[in-house]
């Protein structure tokens, strides 16, 4: 599987979008936190994270730590809501470790498709 890192923020929605995929070591995604950090920037308060994850697999340790500061970087940077696109290993570890480590749930869809229409009732329902 190819490996992606990615993490971009949509001035026009308002929204930070972050993608995983493969098989990935802490070193691989170290910058993570400060790319999240420097794209929050460019939104708004309240933005809306969407984190495509189903097809992540973390290599090692490390990772969890790098996806924990990712966590604290977002909350920190005025996130409104987070929707995660999960796998069903990634699922339960994920909403875990932002609940017990950052005080939030995500809302956890099945495809990058169905996390947009979620943004979209979201975006809705807050104008």
């Amino acid at each position: 599987m190819k490996k992606v890192i990615s993490v971009r923020a949509d001035l026009k929605k308002n929204c930070l979008y972050t993608t995983l995929k493969g098989n990935l070591k802490g070193e691989e995604i170290s910058s993570l936190p400060e790319s999240l950090r420097q794209e929050a920037k460019r939104l708004k308060p309240g933005f809306i994270a969407i984190s495509n994850v189903c097809e992540f697999e973390p290599a090692d340790e490390k990772v969890q730590e790098v996806i924990s500061q990712m966590m604290a970087a977002a909350v920190e940077s005025g996130m409104g809501t987070t929707i995660r696109v999960v796998s069903e290993t990634t699922a339960r570890q994920l909403q875990a470790l932002s609940s017990s480590k950052h005080g939030y749930s995500a809302i956890l869809c099945r495809s990058p498709e169905e996390a947009e229409q979620e943004a979209e009732r979201l975006r809705r329902s807050s104008s």
